[in-house]
């Protein structure tokens, strides 16, 4: 009887302490899953660079008007041939090359005179009017990585050519950065504003005791392309092309665990 009742307590105390490391064991679980699940910090990283644009695009058009013969037509097509001769002589002898030009088809469009005054282009269901001539128009757009160049050219095309009696008309140039820069500095600058996130968040963690673990999951924001100093900015991006300088920003949305 006795050794039963000493087997008996041997088992008891086994069992007892089987249910205290049991104990410990989940509430070290329920600690650490409540932990990870709940005590975590998400905070945006920023990363800015000022990046010089290094590719441009500058859009330009030349007319000329016709009358409503053929003759009139015939005429002022030899005109513009002449005019985009010019205007092409003139880009090549301020450095812009063939290359970096793109002339398109010419356009030639029929002008009507109405109750309601000129009109050019087609007409359409029970509108009419009378032919009093054409118009005509080339686009000229050039591509180039000679930033200041082009835009020099840009600046002094418009007074040269319109001296020349061209009628020449100029949109400001557009700049960009092209493609293989942005992703050659792209993985430094969220490397760099993913170690903006961690600073914030340690501070942040450290006024209230705690300190900041691992990092739990992490999102690229959108890209904005702006000028310096300008407050333009998009939920869905925002990308400057009047500027020659600009700055890139890039976000990084970072969740890290507190511990």
């Amino acid at each position: 009887m006795n050794e039963n009742r000493r087997g008996l307590w041997g088992f008891g105390i086994i069992l007892g302490i089987s249910l205290i490391v049991a104990v410990v064991i989940v509430g070290n679980v329920i600690d650490y899953v409540k932990t990870y699940n709940n005590s975590v910090i998400t905070v945006t990283g920023v990363a800015i660079k000022k990046v010089e644009s290094n590719d441009v695009k500058w859009r330009s058009t030349i007319t000329e008007n016709a009358g409503p013969s053929a003759a009139d037509l015939e005429s002022a097509s030899r005109r513009m041939h002449a005019d985009l001769d010019q205007v092409l002589s003139y880009f090549k002898e301020n450095g812009v090359t063939a290359s970096e030009i793109t002339v398109s088809p010419l356009r030639v469009n029929p002008v009507y005179r109405t109750s309601n005054g000129m009109y050019a282009g087609k007409f359409y269901g029970g509108m009419s009017g009378t032919l009093t001539g054409y118009s005509l128009s080339e686009d000229i757009v050039v591509e180039s990585a000679n930033v200041a160049g082009v835009t020099g050219v840009a600046r002094s095309a418009s007074q040269y050519l319109v001296g020349q009696g061209i009628v020449f008309a100029s949109q400001n140039p557009e700049y960009f950065i092209s493609e293989s820069t942005l992703n050659s500095i792209r993985n430094a600058m969220l490397d760099k504003a993913l170690a903006n996130a961690r600073s914030q968040a340690e501070a942040i963690t450290e006024g209230v005791g705690a300190s900041v673990g691992n990092l739990r999951s992490s999102s690229v924001g959108v890209t904005q392309i702006t000028a310096v100093n300008s407050t333009n900015i998009s939920n869905y991006g925002y990308y400057d092309t009047t500027s020659m300088e600009k700055l890139i920003t890039y976000l990084v949305h970072a969740t890290f665990t507190m511990k």
